[in-house]
């Protein structure tokens, strides 16, 4: 299946003390990943952060997976992460405006192994002050993979929508020298490119964030 799933957070609008009760993070987390948490060593890894780290690759494996499962619903204690490893370097990825090209190798990235429906996926993450941002392929390779971030003045649902797919069709104007394209939702109301190339893309928005991320072949 070529195809991605990503997701975004904007940290300041996250309830710290909300996402700190047991009430709240059990929705997300299932048990194992709760101890997952004081088993490994993420060092400058909150649990307020954590937990949104692994919503954050939940939520683009429920993006990657419902575009071949219209029917899908998202319950994420059923997506699973059963590995974490934390970036061996530390890059500045701070977003003012547009943010692309920020390394998704290994060692550059916060890493995942997911588990769901008998299927293996794997996330790659960065964090700052500001976001998590995260993106999900099938494969434990993500050179094919392209994305973007971008932070808007306005965080209303239609200029977010409207934000996210002319950076979206920036970036592919690039990649496929046309400037003839066309983004539509599919039946089951995920984009993709119409013409040919026909390319898959998985949008994110949150607050005055928004982000694209697409896979080639």
């Amino acid at each position: 299946m070529t195809s991605t799933g990503n997701d975004i957070v904007a940290l300041q609008l996250i309830n710290t003390e909300r996402t700190l009760k047991k009430s709240f993070y059990s929705k997300i987390l299932c048990s194992e990943e709760i101890a997952l948490y004081t088993q490994i060593n993420l060092p400058g890894l909150s649990f307020e952060n954590y937990v949104w780290l692994l919503w954050s690759v939940k939520e683009s494996v429920y993006k990657f997976c419902k575009r071949h499962n219209p029917r899908l619903r998202f319950s994420p204690t059923r997506i699973k992460i059963q590995e974490v490893s934390f970036p061996v370097t530390q890059q500045d990825a701070g977003v003012n405006t547009t943010q692309e090209g920020f390394s998704f190798l290994k060692e550059d990235a916060y890493c995942c192994q997911v588990s769901f429906n008998a299927k293996t996926y794997y996330g790659r993450s960065f964090i700052n002050d500001e976001l998590i941002f995260s993106v999900v392929n099938n494969e434990n390779d993500f050179q094919d993979i392209y994305w973007g971030i971008q932070h808007i003045q306005d965080d209303r649902y239609v200029t977010q929508a409207k934000a996210v797919r002319s950076l979206a069709l920036d970036k592919l104007r690039k990649i496929v020298s046309s400037n003839n394209l066309l983004i539509a939702k599919t039946t089951t109301g995920y984009p993709e490119v119409v013409q040919n190339p026909h390319i898959k893309l998985s949008f994110a928005h949150h607050g005055k964030f928004v982000a694209y991320s697409l896979r080639l072949n």
